[in-house]
């Protein structure tokens, strides 16, 4: 692996770890999906890491730095030297505290956006552990062959509905079709589309942001 690319051309590395995995990432010009593949996780995975949503497991912390090109220390800490994997550990994940996302029903998800007295609580069937910085999350199972390739049939996808600013390449919860469902923002012009194995599903073209619900946080897959 060589530490000679990205972190030493830019010697002060970004303070957050999602700022310099997209730093390194694009060093590399590679796209969300294709690091995504290389290291065998879905690109919203990748988009987690990138945002702050999600950090990386401590065990791929190494396959992503020499995917990457840089060094395990610069990646994870930006370039200062681990004093021990415990410590790596907790400054990963002890720092966000622990919320139990209620895990509710597809066709519970749009009150949400539309009846600010709704607490996505009262209609919850479980719930789900997540370490986050938000409180303003539920959990909702995605079965929808038409975003197969970023949320398998068994994975729980945990939503920000705090967050409903549209952002580029993200998948969001939005109804623009008088359901919700997950798909993938596109601007330009301003679009859901699907991610899927299947091409005939269709792309929803939306004149105002106002269908989406939340933003797609994490994802979870049941084996």
């Amino acid at each position: 692996m060589s530490d000679t690319g990205i972190q030493n051309r830019s010697p002060e590395a970004p303070a957050l770890l999602g700022d310099r995995i997209r730093l390194a990432r694009r060093a590399r010009g590679l796209s969300q999906a294709e690091l995504a593949i290389r290291l065998g996780v879905s690109q919203p995975a990748v988009a987690n890491w990138e945002s702050g949503a999600h950090d990386p497991r401590h065990v791929i912390l190494g396959k992503l730095a020499k995917t990457l090109e840089v060094s395990r220390a610069w990646l994870a800490q930006g370039g200062e030297e681990e004093s021990g994997p415990g410590r790596l550990a907790a400054s990963l994940y002890l720092r966000r505290p622990l919320i139990h996302a209620p895990i509710i029903a597809m066709e519970d998800a749009e009150r949400v956006a539309h009846d600010p007295m709704f607490d996505p609580r009262e209609a919850a069937k479980d719930f789900i552990p997540v370490t986050s910085s938000s409180t303003r999350l539920f959990a909702v199972f995605a079965d929808d062959e038409a975003v197969n390739l970023a949320f398998p049939k068994d994975t729980i996808v945990v939503v920000d509905y705090g967050e409903r600013t549209p952002a580029a390449d993200a998948f969001f919860l939005a109804a623009p079709a008088g359901r919700p469902m997950l798909r993938l923002w596109r601007p330009g012009p301003d679009r859901l589309e699907p991610y899927s194995s299947d091409p005939t599903h269709p792309t929803y073209y939306v004149d105002t942001p106002d269908c989406i619900i939340g933003r797609a946080k994490v994802s979870i897959r049941l084996l």
